[in-house]
């Protein structure tokens, strides 16, 4: 992976660097050495055996093996463990170590008290992750058919409203963000997912992009839907979003809809490895440009989707050049604050030829 020693201590569960090189879930904080010649796993002493099941570090040390709970009754928590790293790092012959840089600052400062260079560089691991394997390939697909699954429930629930009041209403209830929100959830649960903050956004809700959206859906307005669930096993993601509208809406609302199709179609057909990011991002801001919409798109085209929902490489100003195996969104948006916002997002790997679009599901505005 890199030819100087690398070390990762955190929990692996929140970070998916740490998952990906080593393929063990943890809620606690554990510990990655990729020394000169071998990889190394330090866990405390009841997570051994399932390190040894599941990880693909052979290996596998303890704590206990360094003496943790003498040095914590002696020295404390935090320093008894910087003890035992320490400890580990001078049995490996090791002088200096690079670390991601989020790495804790106590530590590092203990370490080089230690005699320990520490150096602090952009993750290796993150650069791993960029070009995704075909297994990967596969979890990031069976996550989009759930997000799909979940995305054609909401919709049908849309449709199938009644408009009562300018308001919508279905089973005798008004429809609100939230109550679309608990059945993306449910489904996606349902399906093996996880998923956080999924984005309903209805009316000028919807001119924010990150606005989760909250209250009456309303007729003759614009729906944001935004989801991004997370495989519980697998824990691969997927992305992806549609706008929809009941009634009808004013004609510049078709309009910018109309403008960001286009938009995304366009940037979808440029995907190809060998083309930048920044490249594929300026097909949708000449686009924009041209149309008169430019100041209303605020943010980048895409992002990579993988262990995280958002990771390299980027589509937008700076983005890096795009490889086969990168799965990336093609999402432009256009907000309006005086009227609504409309975004669609497909979930997009790059070939050596071109691309593959894994979003099945259609574009349809007016329900």
């Amino acid at each position: 992976m890199t030819k100087h020693p690398f070390l990762i201590i955190d929990d692996s569960v929140h970070n998916q660097d740490l998952y990906y090189i080593t393929r063990f879930l943890s809620y606690d904080r554990f510990l990655y050495l990729n020394s000169k010649s071998q990889e190394i796993l330090l866990i405390s002493q009841m997570e051994v055996g399932r390190a040894r099941k599941e990880s693909r570090i052979d290996d596998i040390r303890s704590t206990a093996d360094y003496g943790i709970t003498e040095k914590t009754k002696r020295y404390g928590r935090e320093t008894g463990y910087n003890m035992v790293i320490a400890e580990l790092l001078h049995d490996e012959e090791l002088t200096s170590i690079e670390v991601p840089r989020s790495f804790p600052v106590f530590l590092a400062d203990d370490l080089r008290m230690r005699g320990i260079m520490v150096v602090p560089v952009r993750s290796h691991v993150a650069e791993l992750r960029m070009v995704k394997t075909e297994r990967e390939i596969r979890h990031i697909k069976k996550a989009q058919e759930c997000c799909e699954a979940a995305m054609r429930r909401a919709i049908d629930m849309i449709q199938r409203a009644r408009i009562r009041g300018g308001a919508l209403s279905g089973q005798g209830q008004v429809l609100t963000s939230e109550r679309i929100r608990a059945v993306i959830e449910h489904t996606l649960i349902d399906c093996g997912c996880e998923s956080h903050s999924t984005i309903v956004a209805g009316g000028t809700d919807g001119a924010e992009p990150h606005n989760t959206g909250t209250g009456i859906l309303r007729a003759d307005e614009s729906i944001v839907i935004d989801i991004f669930p997370r495989l519980h096993k697998e824990r691969y993601c997927a992305d992806m979003t549609r706008t929809v509208a009941r009634g009808n809406p004013p004609l510049a609302l078709i309009e910018m809809y109309d403008a960001v199709l286009d938009a995304q179609s366009a940037a979808i057909q440029a995907v190809h490895a060998g083309i930048s990011g920044e490249d594929v991002h300026n097909v949708v801001c000449d686009l924009f440009e041209d149309r008169g919409y430019r100041k209303l798109f605020p943010h980048s085209t895409g992002h990579g989707v993988g262990l995280d929902v958002h990771e390299a490489p980027s589509v937008a100003t700076g983005g890096e050049v795009l490889k086969a195996g990168n799965v990336i969104t093609i999402e432009p948006g256009l907000y309006d604050p005086a009227i609504g916002g409309i975004r669609l997002e497909d979930l997009v790997v790059v070939t050596e030829s071109g691309h593959e679009n894994l979003t099945a599901m259609e574009k349809k505005f007016l329900l």
